[in-house]
């Protein structure tokens, strides 16, 4: 079997193959999204919920400083009771105002700590619902993928099988050419020679259709080695129809010679 046609049988059990994949692919890919949104409110959910608590914390602190101001108070009110100039008097009243006043302020911001809690709890019920309904997309997701995997499972083992037998025949270098597309992502790996003209020996590239130099043509046609499109690299191949065809014409034209 000649180089081209060992490359083109490789190729077309990877067309199978990825035929069969791009279904799981998709479903795959879909998955992955599900996940990464999934992965998203959670962290969304674990700001919020560091933010709650720091706020709680800080609520907290300001209640015990409260706290701490009224029993100052408390304890200066007893004082102020029992002094003995109006000079004293005046000077812890005027400590209890300030305390009072400083109150005022810790119990506001304490209010608004409670108040942003309370958004913040909304907001992470909010996360919770979108979570539980994107989980519930995620387990449709995976069932899909899971019976994609399935459904291909055989076949995708025997053409795993078939590229092996493929892959064990085809030469080296023509293997590191084909390789090197592959791993470039070029989908038309192999292209058929397709006629333009038969009398004037026109061909161009089935993947680029770029007219092909007369050698690349000769090349394909002998079937003695590979050559690649001069313009996208593709791999080229000839129908058998047309190789021969061609082949027939030239003996015609030898005898009529």
């Amino acid at each position: 079997m000649a180089v081209t046609a060992k490359l083109l049988r490789l190729y077309r059990v990877d067309q199978q193959i990825r035929g069969l994949r791009s279904r799981l692919d998709a479903a795959e890919r879909y998955l992955r999204s599900q996940d990464h949104q999934l992965s998203e409110i959670d962290k969304s959910l674990k700001t919020l919920k560091a933010q709650a608590q720091k706020l709680e914390a800080e609520a907290a602190n300001d209640e015990n400083e409260m706290k701490a101001a009224e029993q100052r108070i408390a304890m200066l009110r007893e004082r102020m009771n029992k002094a003995q100039t109006s000079k004293e008097h005046s000077a812890i009243l005027t400590e209890i105002n300030t305390l009072k006043a400083d109150k005022g302020l810790v119990e506001t911001r304490a209010l608004e700590s409670m108040t942003k809690v309370d958004e913040i709890r909304e907001q992470v019920a909010q996360k919770n619902a979108e979570h539980a309904e994107r989980s519930k997309v995620r387990g449709v997701a995976l069932t899909d993928r899971d019976a994609r995997a399935a459904e291909i499972k055989d076949r995708l083992a025997e053409l795993e099988g078939e590229r092996k037998a493929a892959l064990a025949e085809v030469p080296g270098d023509a293997l590191a050419s084909y390789n090197e597309l592959m791993d470039l992502g070029i989908e038309d790996i192999m292209a058929a020679v397709e006629e333009i003209d038969r009398k004037r020996m026109e061909y161009n590239c089935g993947a680029c259709y770029t007219m092909l130099p007369a050698e690349h043509v000769n090349v394909v046609l002998r079937r003695v080695e590979y050559t690649q499109c001069p313009n996208c690299k593709a791999i080229l191949y000839m129908a058998d129809e047309m190789r021969e065809a061609i082949q027939n014409k030239g003996k015609k034209a030898s005898k009529s010679a």
